[in-house]
């Protein structure tokens, strides 16, 4: 595990680890790897190749869910969704590289390492389940859909971050646990401030109040996530609202 980078070589993933690959060096898309070389991962169903993405200014996100080009793939399986336009899709290592490098997220990080990284969407302090877990709820996702595609709330990353941890946040204004989200999501504050000398003041600390939410809101640290069983997200997703 290195600070510098988190690539590694298609020898030394294994099954049921969260991946993730850089997208023109600004965002990663993430997914899980259940083994032959099939990765399932979660994309925004309703975009098309060529969109861009609205928060471009942040350099962090596509609201593509990072799969809105179109691939010429011989194999059978890459692009299936079982579920249509759900966005849950099994995809081959290949098409959802798309020519990036190989990552892998890392879990059980220590506080120095989350916080030393530069940019979001790598790692939490969180501890992933047992690999055989994380295969069958991806697995069950792919099979029986997820739930509507959110930038913010519920996007690729989140995907990933729950089927290895089965962690959910039950905070009914905001379910989000992307990393990458969190650094750049407003607070309450944010939105209310509206005085133009707090305005200067919060947009020149914006950088170190990004760290501060990266490690607060870390899904390792929060305290508005409870384990969910697969078989019963639906319900209690639909409970929040």
């Amino acid at each position: 595990m290195s600070l510098l980078s988190q690539k590694i070589e298609r020898s030394e993933h294994k099954e049921g680890d969260h991946i993730y690959s850089w997208r023109k060096s600004a965002y990663t898309h993430h997914g899980i790897f259940i083994g032959e070389g099939k990765i399932i991962h979660f994309v925004n169903p309703k975009k098309k190749a060529g969109g861009t993405g609205l928060l471009a200014p942040f350099r962090g996100f596509s609201t593509s869910g990072g799969d809105g080009e179109k691939t010429h793939c011989s194999t059978s399986f890459c692009r299936l969704e079982k579920v249509a336009e759900s966005g849950v899709r099994l995809s081959c290592i290949d098409c959802f590289l798309k020519k990036g490098s190989l990552c892998r997220y890392e879990y059980q990080v220590s506080r120095v390492f989350l916080l030393a990284k530069a940019v979001g969407g790598t790692c939490t302090m969180a501890e992933s389940d047992p690999s055989e877990e994380v295969i069958h709820r991806a697995t069950y996702l792919h099979e029986n859909g997820y739930g509507k595609y959110d930038l913010m709330n519920n996007n690729c990353e989140d995907f990933a971050l729950y089927c290895k941890t089965g962690l959910w946040s039950t905070d009914k204004g905001y379910q989000g646990r992307s990393s990458q989200a969190n650094m750049v999501h407003p607070t309450s504050k944010d939105k209310k401030n509206n005085d133009l000398r707090e305005s200067v003041i919060r947009y020149a600390t914006a950088i170190p109040r990004s760290f501060s939410k990266r490690e607060d809101k870390d899904l390792g640290l929060r305290k508005d996530v409870v384990k969910v069983p697969v078989e019963e997200l639906s319900s209690f997703c639909a409970s929040l609202k």
